[in-house]
């Protein structure tokens, strides 16, 4: 018998849906660079590049899907689950640095603008547009499963709101000529990607830290355990994410002598599942006589 488990059901992480978003985004990369080229549109070249950035984040969160599902091991106990959150901080630190490379050529363009073709750089903006807006219906219903899929919703989601800046760029410079606006349009797109994914960075880092979870209160948690009956106390409660949905718990409860330690850990794990969905704890459970003798020990 193995003294280590799979750490959760092997769940259905947006596989479906990322395979279909990066087909969808490569054929329209692809697409966009051309245009880009043959138009002189930054703003293009930018939403391209963006795009570029999708298709490999969406080919890391698929390897990190399939990373996920490995079976645990003795070396590595709780599985690979930790792949999906390594992929989206990647992700999120790779839009930043994508914004940086905007920003330089945005300032240079801004005050020396080239001639863009606008008419066929607005068509394929708007195709852009029409790509970007299936890849976001594709991962929304699944951007909740994982921080990793929600990493790929974003780039979709950015790339979405950088076509809407490229399309409305293209149409005031059929308009009036005023080229530079093509410019201003790729410095809107950059500051939306830094809005966009500063969840995403700030999430990553939070479950790297061993965080608790933002939708668990550690009060109420404690506060529950005390409601067992044979239950006095608790102390040292700890709650982290291994990856997105899948919290475990350690903690120490302490209990009156008389009482059966297998109900209480039965009602404390009814507890955690019911009432907070945590599905992996450990509970060690200790008499009060216990603890009073670890506090006059000391450290």
């Amino acid at each position: 018998m193995k003294c280590y488990h799979d750490h959760g059901p092997n769940q259905d992480r947006g596989m479906r849906e990322l395979t279909w978003s990066f087909f969808v985004t490569l054929a329209y990369f692809v697409i966009e660079v051309v245009g880009g080229f043959l138009t002189g549109s930054l703003a293009l070249l930018a939403d391209a590049g963006h795009m570029l950035t999708d298709v490999a984040a969406i080919a890391l969160a698929l390897f990190a899907v399939l990373m996920a599902h490995r079976p645990a091991t003795p070396k590595k106990t709780f599985g690979y689950h930790r792949v999906e959150i390594l992929v989206a901080l990647f992700n999120g630190i790779f839009l930043w640095v994508l914004v940086g490379f905007i920003f330089y050529h945005a300032y240079y363009r801004f005050f020396d603008p080239p001639p863009v073709k606008s008419l066929p750089m607005f068509i394929v903006a708007l195709g852009g547009l029409a790509a970007n807006g299936l890849n976001v219906f594709l991962l929304a219903r699944s951007r909740h499963k994982s921080l990793n899929v929600k990493g790929a919703f974003l780039h979709a989601f950015s790339d979405a709101l950088g076509s809407i800046g490229a399309c409305v760029a293209g149409l005031i410079m059929i308009l009036t000529e005023m080229y530079f606006v093509d410019a201003l349009a790729s410095f809107l797109i950059g500051f939306l990607i830094l809005y966009s994914s500063w969840g995403l960075i700030r999430d990553s880092i939070h479950i790297l830290m061993e965080g608790t979870p933002f939708h668990i209160d550690l009060e109420e948690i404690c506060k529950a355990l005390r409601g067992i009956e044979g239950v006095r106390d608790c102390h040292d409660i700890h709650v982290w994410t291994l990856t997105s949905g899948m919290e475990s718990l350690s903690g120490h409860l302490i209990i009156e002598g008389s009482h059966s330690r297998q109900a209480i850990l039965e009602e404390a794990h009814d507890i955690l599942e019911r009432q907070f969905n945590i599905h992996h704890m450990t509970l060690q459970l200790e008499e009060e006589d216990l603890k009073k003798e670890g506090a006059d020990s000391g450290p």
